[in-house]
């Protein structure tokens, strides 16, 4: 009998261990490149459009993390090299811009997440990013890159009349916020992070530019598909504890 209890409570610790185990929060970060050289519909029919990046800074790609267990998107990082600024006495032109998501990639944006309040204008916290779902906004309007060498632009290499943020509406869902980030240092990342999360599908598309395009980032990743952890593991070990409770009797009737 002692053997018995002495089993039973073992099983049962490993159980409980392991269901511990699956209530801690899990994620999943996929990778994504920078293939795009500029926003769909907005080439300039310059040579523009054959380059990837003009002047700094250079998106790099980056990746996109998910809750293992709600599947929700809960961050996202960039990566680049170079500065958004090149000049500390005043000079913020390049400014990073919104981060546009595409649930499903079929071509349509759903949330943005604000970075830019106004042409060449950032936010006032980027510790508090308005989340906005625009799923319901069929034709969107952007904040657009001015023109090349021309104004305060001159000397900056940017792609002409391109879109960086959002201006159009849409219905507040959420906060995000942005990691550390200093347009002086020479390379770096943006880290989003999403709090709860949004819901994603199979497939989805992030999109970002500095507030002078010169470099535009649209790349679509496969979200992880997700598993209900908690269950399957403590169901897992109460099938473990079920057997063994079996086998001890079957021994013990013999």
């Amino acid at each position: 009998m002692l053997k018995m209890r002495t089993w039973n409570l073992g099983c049962l610790g490993v159980v409980f261990a392991v269901a511990a185990l699956a209530g801690e929060a899990r994620a999943s970060s996929v990778s994504f490149g920078d293939t795009t050289k500029y926003w769909q519909g907005y080439a300039n029919g310059t040579a523009d459009d054959t380059r990837d990046t003009i002047g700094t800074p250079d998106l790099l790609g980056g990746t996109a993390t998910f809750d293992d267990t709600t599947g929700r998107l809960t961050g996202a990082r960039i990566d680049y090299t170079g500065y958004f600024s090149l000049v500390a006495s005043g000079n913020a032109r390049v400014i990073p811009g919104d981060l546009f998501l595409d649930v499903g990639s079929d071509g349509h944006w759903d949330y943005v997440v604000k970075l830019v309040s106004g042409s060449q204008t950032p936010v006032a916290n980027y510790a508090s990013l308005s989340i906005l779902d625009v799923s319901a906004i069929v034709s969107p309007t952007y904040l657009m890159s001015g023109s090349d060498n021309t104004g305060y632009w001159a000397g900056y290499g940017l792609r002409d009349r391109h879109p960086y943020a959002w201006n159009g509406g849409g219905t507040p869902v959420g906060t995000a916020s942005l990691g550390a980030f200093n347009p002086l240092a020479s390379g770096g990342a943006l880290v989003f992070d999403l709090g709860i999360g949004l819901p994603v599908s199979a497939k989805l598309t992030l999109a970002f530019a500095p507030s002078c395009a010169n470099d535009v980032l649209i790349e679509s990743v496969s979200a992880p598909v997700p598993e209900p952890t908690g269950a399957l593991v403590f169901g897992v070990g109460l099938a473990a504890v079920t057997r063994g409770q079996r086998a001890l009797r079957r021994a013990r009737s013999r």
